[in-house]
């Protein structure tokens, strides 16, 4: 515990599933959090949890993907918390129905890569001045395990969180001397309302899923808690040498 005392972190999708856990982990350990998500009613609830477990929580409203959206949730974190240690790029979508290639719909191909690439590119843009005014600070991006592996007819989601993990890759380039650590977090399959989603709106989804879990060595899939205790690790700034990294929390999956 209070592993992150006097942090102020801006996470986005942390209305529920993956983001809100983090969330509810960062305040436990002590920082003060920015809850960003699209639905107003599931960012207050999370910001309530949050002041319910003796923390402190602001809420930040809007479309990571619309510029003047992500410039905004920003601002409106860095004037309610004071300024920014930590951002975490959560938020992210995948379609209820998989495609081959050739059979992918124009309009759900751009939305899935408005939100998990562009989204993260404009919140990481704003932000990372602010980090600098800060001394420095920790920039984690939840990306998943098939950025490095292929789930046959998702190729609109494996392709943004690959491209997820090389916006990553540059922000720990660009911007290591400078004091900004920027790794990754490749997630097996999590229980999540996003996974809940996808599985149900597939023909053969929990048939699908069956194979999913056979895929992971350690029998079974993991939990929002597993993700966000690896979360605190990389934004506490105990360990400062670590980025650059792109970290499969996935029970073997990419080993298999």
């Amino acid at each position: 515990m209070n592993e992150l005392i006097g942090k102020r972190a801006l996470i986005t999708g942390a209305s529920s599933g993956i983001g809100r856990e983090v969330a509810l982990r960062f305040a436990r350990e002590g920082a003060d959090v920015a809850v960003g998500g699209r639905n107003a009613g599931r960012v207050d609830e999370t910001c309530r949890m949050i002041v319910d477990q003796g923390g402190r929580a602001i809420p930040v409203v809007g479309d990571v993907a619309i510029a003047h959206e992500a410039q905004r949730i920003v601002l409106e974190a860095v004037q309610g918390l004071g300024g920014l240690d930590i951002v975490v790029n959560n938020a992210g979508i995948d379609a209820n129905q998989w495609h081959d290639v050739a059979d992918w719909p124009i309009d759900d191909f751009d939305n899935i890569i408005a939100v998990n690439v562009r989204g993260p590119f404009l919140i990481a843009k704003y932000s990372i001045p602010h980090l600098l005014e800060a001394g420095g600070g920790a920039m984690l991006h939840i990306s998943s395990v098939c950025a490095v592996t292929v789930w046959a007819g998702d190729s609109a989601y494996d392709m943004s969180k690959a491209a997820l993990n090389m916006l990553s890759d540059h922000i720990a380039v660009e911007y290591g001397a400078r004091g900004i650590t920027s790794n990754t977090l490749m997630p097996g399959v999590v229980r999540t309302a996003l996974h809940e989603g996808v599985m149900d709106g597939m023909n053969d989804g929990r048939a699908f899923e069956r194979v999913l879990l056979s895929r992971h060595p350690i029998g079974r899939f993991g939990t929002v808690e597993e993700i966000a205790e690896v979360a605190v690790l990389l934004c506490s700034g105990t360990a400062p040498f670590l980025t650059g990294a792109n970290i499969p929390i996935d029970g073997g999956y990419s080993r298999v």
